[in-house]
């Protein structure tokens, strides 16, 4: 398992910043300082019944791993890199299993997730209060404005203002690989960002998120964001734009069984070539709607099914 020792870094790093784990971190010289993580190594070694010496080697010794493992002292990534080796678990293995012990209520994806419970029964009273001093949550700027935006979506009156939208977007823009943390701020933020900003960050997006073969979440997010921005590119006729999406979005659908985004994407198409005044286009959108009733996706039938039959009404 070859990394370089700023990529591990960064691959640590770019997950404690999403997680907010409460753990001290240093990077010096090449070294990262995580105490908690080396609580993690050590259970994982017994778990597996390993030894402190099955583990060392001519670089770490037994008491270098020991003191680690105890949080009394830093380990360089790549040392931490070759002991996962060792120990036959992936990084994105070694995270999960920490997150499990470490996850608390402040981490993004908690965040994420108990907006979406909130969002889906509709208790805006509950989101807004995110955004209290007294919230369980502390939020960042840019996590403020991702809770107003969806909280637009609810509420038309509330939406972030112009400053706000441009720090996140500055933000997103200067971000030169993309993790879950910036996946969502964006997808959670498309009805508030202007349409030309939304397409170019979500070139960038495409270009540069962080994908692992292991876990193949930000994979599946960035499909279906990319299906959103396919969407709404077609509703403005911008169809140069929607040639880059679809070609870009094939490639990431190429040998995959996601059928929520196969199917949507189906009809997406067939959208699009309705557009350009194309024979096929409708059949493909009526496919797509027999698929998600077959799949017993009632919502998203109703929605495409309405979406279908404004289009062609209006013809």
């Amino acid at each position: 398992m070859k990394f370089s020792s700023y990529l591990d870094f960064l691959l640590i790093f770019i997950w404690c910043i999403i997680n907010r784990i409460n753990s001290f971190i240093c990077w010096e010289n090449g070294k990262i300082m995580i105490s908690k993580l080396g609580i993690t190594l050590r259970k994982i070694r017994q778990g597996k019944q390993v030894s402190l010496s099955s583990v060392a080697d001519e670089h770490l010794s037994k008491s270098q791993i020991s003191r680690f493992e105890r949080g009394e002292s830093e380990i360089s990534c790549i040392r931490l890199i070759n002991i996962l080796d060792k120990l036959h678990i992936t990084l994105d293995e070694f995270l999960i299993l920490h997150d499990e012990d470490y996850t608390n209520t402040e981490s993004f994806a908690n965040l994420v997730q108990y907006i979406r419970k909130q969002h889906s029964s509709q208790n805006i009273n509950n989101i807004v209060y995110l955004l209290s001093d007294t919230s369980n949550y502390t939020l960042n700027s840019f996590e403020k404005t991702m809770v107003k935006s969806i909280l637009h979506t609810m509420d038309s009156s509330i939406i972030p203002s112009d400053e706000e939208l441009l720090q996140l977007t500055d933000y997103l823009f200067k971000v030169e690989k993309w993790g879950y943390y910036e996946i969502i701020l964006l997808g959670n933020c498309v009805r508030t960002i202007n349409y030309n900003s939304y397409f170019l960050l979500t070139k960038e997006m495409l270009n540069n998120y962080i994908y692992s073969s292991l876990n193949k979440t930000n994979n599946r997010i960035v499909t279906q964001l990319a299906i959103n921005c396919l969407i709404l590119s077609i509703d403005r006729e911008e169809f140069s734009n929607c040639s880059y999406l679809i070609s870009e979005i094939s490639t990431l659908l190429e040998g995959e069984l996601n059928f929520y985004e196969q199917t949507v994407f189906l009809y997406a198409t067939g959208y699009f070539e309705f557009k350009r005044q194309s024979s096929t286009g409708i059949e493909k959108m009526k496919q797509a709607i027999q698929v998600l009733d077959i799949l017993g996706e009632e919502k998203l039938k109703l929605h495409y099914t309405d979406h279908f039959d404004k289009l062609i009404n209006k013809e």
